[in-house]
């Protein structure tokens, strides 16, 4: 695990730790949310690179693990290359990507066939579906940017990773 991720403490055990091998995830990004602003600037094997990162912390890379992408119009392309395979939907103005990424979600689905959630992002907008998956059995694992994580998100998650910002495209070209 890189250094830039840290787990908080929790209380109550850590079963999205637990996972079988037969268990698959259900992993919910939202891109922007850990991209710190910079995805206007940064270049597109960065954003991979991030996008990499973004899935090791999640603990969403194996095979039958369900990854729903969101983001806006604009970052569209990056995200289709940085996450291949997932499914992408995309959404605009204020929570956009957000809400497109609620649209999708069917938690009917989630309980059935995952046995764990995995939200990628720090918004409250989160809280709900969070709440409702773990009153119906399924852990959750949040990851979210440093202080970046809604309190009620945080509250819910059976375990909470944060990232530290990536290195800008400017900060690699100075040290270079």
């Amino acid at each position: 695990m890189s250094e830039a991720w840290v787990e908080l403490p929790e209380g109550r055990g850590h079963p999205a730790d637990r996972r079988t091998t037969d268990q698959r995830s259900f992993v919910v990004v939202d891109f922007e949310n850990l991209l710190f602003g910079e995805h206007e600037t940064t270049s597109h094997d960065l954003l991979e690179a991030r996008a990499r990162d973004i899935l090791t912390a999640a603990h969403g890379q194996r095979p039958g693990d369900h990854l729903l992408v969101g983001c806006n119009p604009r970052l569209a392309f990056a995200a289709r290359a940085a996450f291949p395979g997932a499914r992408l939907v995309v959404g605009s103005g204020a929570d956009g990507a957000d809400k497109a990424l609620l649209r999708a979600i069917d938690g009917e689905v989630i309980v059935r066939r995952f046995g764990e959630l995995n939200i990628v992002s720090g918004d409250h907008i989160f809280a709900e579906l969070a709440h409702r998956s773990r009153a119906r059995g399924v852990p959750v694992r949040v990851v979210a940017p440093r202080n970046g994580l809604a309190t009620r998100l945080r509250l819910v998650a059976d375990v909470a990773t944060v990232l530290s910002p990536p290195e800008s495209s400017n900060s690699i070209a100075a040290a270079a």
